[in-house]
């Protein structure tokens, strides 16, 4: 049975077979086919305010949903507004389809408004999302598209984002396809992202020795990361550790990944805990699962390292390498594990007792605003029941890290990619908006953060989405204020700001939403518990003091000097 399709309903039906349920963009002149071929077939767009942010949020939706996700911008500067999503996607591996419309084929190269595709005379279009994607291809004819969505979606499965660039024209143009054609790619029907390989020598091997550490024992931690959360894992790995009586420490990526702190001794990297870092330089063996081990996951952990011997698990190697790798589908890599154990008579046994340390941070002599902790713990004790939690750069996501997680119940997400502000505002609307939506979504960002993307908050109004944005007001780049302070202290400020009232504005912005602004913790802490069990969006504002150091180990260590 064959139906006629055009190329922009062919690519949405082709991505919906993948798992892909919604689509976020901005509107424009030459995506607009898209557009019309998803109202036609019932599948949601989000329009977003900006580009960045429609990256954002599609970016969002494929951390949560360990499922390939879509954005879709028009040309010009919609494509390149993009472009820095798309970095923090290839960075972080990050499956987001990202489909461009460009100026009709007539037109290329005969100076067509926003042409970017004869280069040297127009920017390179296809040369800029090269270097962001792990493959971009350029449509220019229907005969095309079935090799380059095949190419795309094999980047998918590889967990890289990929684009596809087609003109206005030949989004319309019709094309015969099977109603009944597979997904062009090997998914599984879900749409996750998993190979399913698996190399069962490297594991049988791994788990003798594993076995052999245990029975003279010797001390075993597991690092988790960002491929362990987006797995969703943890209860493996807490049976693992059980078997291996081991320590879990976790990665700021994987900080979400167990559902208990039982064993976990903390967060690792420059935003860390002590705990964390002692639990892994006193171990002898150490099983680093879906952490890719960069420099802020290690934080100045080289040296231990360097003596530790390590077995990386996951679809991506480490960064840099070190050790034994396996690489291979981790929720099947740990499964095998686990049984091969099991077989080894390995069994499970109560795991060490240790407690999560936090860095001690200088007061502020003589400042009456709250405390970074203070705030933080205010937060933590009104979450909701598996409330979903972005964080975001700066001194606010160094706070969020070392006082918020791990987490237990629920989800933590932070963008360490790109590191950019505004990311988690945007991620964040996103998954209170698409299918990762299940309760309450909480982002927690700073005023710089909020100056650059805060109003995608009014997508959030308009999509009607459960999510409750705190900012943390210091009228202040507050992270570059430390970092003036520290390193260039004969330097005039140029991070600190005229104070703002972000609550009066959004307030008078908003005005059917609720939006608080709280004088002390006691009304923190009411405001929150209120907030955190509304319905749609609402918005919550702390003020802090900008001299204040985040919980961050390089700026702890230069203070103390």
């Amino acid at each position: 049975m064959t139906g006629r399709q055009n190329v922009a309903e062919h690519v949405l039906v082709s991505a919906q077979q993948r798992g892909v349920t919604h689509v976020f963009g901005v509107h424009g002149a030459n995506i607009e086919d898209m557009y019309d071929a998803a109202a036609r077939l019932g599948m949601p767009t989000v329009v977003a305010k900006h580009e960045f942010a429609a990256g954002a949020m599609a970016d969002g939706v494929a951390r949560m949903t360990d499922s390939p996700s879509m954005v879709i911008t028009t040309s010009g500067g919609g494509s390149m507004n993009v472009v820095p999503a798309l970095a923090e996607s290839y960075d972080s591996r990050v499956p987001v389809l990202a489909v461009i419309g460009v100026a009709p084929t007539a037109l290329t190269a005969r100076g067509a408004f926003q042409d970017m595709l004869d280069a040297p005379d127009t920017i390179d279009l296809m040369g800029v999302l090269r270097s962001v994607t792990g493959h971009a291809e350029l449509v220019t004819h229907t005969t095309e598209l079935g090799p380059a969505l095949k190419s795309a979606f094999d980047t998918l499965d590889r967990e890289l984002p990929a684009a596809l660039v087609i003109p206005k024209d030949v989004q319309s143009q019709s094309m015969w396809e099977s109603t009944n054609q597979p997904p062009p790619s090997s998914g599984t029907d879900s749409g996750r992202i998993d190979s399913g390989r698996i190399d069962t020598d490297e594991l049988t091997m791994l788990a003798r020795q594993l076995a052999d550490a245990v029975a003279d024992g010797a001390r075993i931690c597991l690092w988790l990361g960002d491929e362990a959360s987006r797995a969703r894992v943890g209860n493996t790995v807490q049976r693992l550790a059980s078997r291996l009586g081991a320590t879990i420490v976790a990665s700021p990526g994987g900080a979400d990944t167990t559902d208990t702190r039982s064993g976990h001794a903390g967060i690792t990297g420059v935003m860390g805990h002590p705990s964390a870092r002692e639990a892994l330089t006193s171990a002898s063996i150490c099983v680093s699962i879906g952490c890719r081990m960069t420099a802020t996951d290690r934080g100045g952990l080289d040296p231990a390292l360097d003596d530790l011997e390590i077995v990386h698990i996951g679809r991506h190697s480490a960064r840099p390498t070190r050790g034994t790798s396996i690489v291979g589908s981790l929720p099947n890599t740990l499964s095998y594990l686990d049984a091969e154990l099991e077989r080894l008579g390995v069994d499970e046994q109560s795991v060490p007792t240790v407690g999560i340390e936090y860095l001690d941070t200088p007061t502020v002599p003589e400042s009456r605003l709250p405390h970074l902790r203070e705030i933080m713990d205010t937060i933590a004790d009104a979450l909701p029941e598996s409330a979903i939690l972005f964080a975001d750069a700066g001194n606010v996501g160094a706070a969020a890290i070392h006082y918020l997680t791990p987490v237990t119940d629920g989800r933590f997400t932070v963008a360490l990619g790109m590191g950019g502000m505004g990311y988690a505002i945007a991620a964040g609307i996103g998954a209170a908006i698409g299918p990762a939506a299940d309760g309450r979504t909480v982002i927690v960002a700073g005023d710089g953060a909020f100056f650059m993307h805060g109003m995608e908050f009014h997508t959030a109004v308009e999509y009607d989405a459960p999510v409750t944005l705190v900012i943390l007001n210091n009228d202040a780049h507050g992270m570059c204020v430390t970092r003036e302070s520290l390193y260039f202290p004969d330097t005039p400020s140029v991070n600190r700001f005229r104070p703002t009232d972000i609550a009066r504005g959004m307030a008078a912005m908003f005005s059917n939403v609720e939006v608080r602004h709280p004088g002390d913790l006691h009304e923190l802490r009411a405001d929150a518990a209120e907030l955190f069990s509304a319905t749609g969006p609402n918005a919550l504002v702390v003020d802090c003091d900008p001299d204040e150091i985040p919980p961050f180990l390089p700026f702890l260590q230069k203070g103390l000097r």
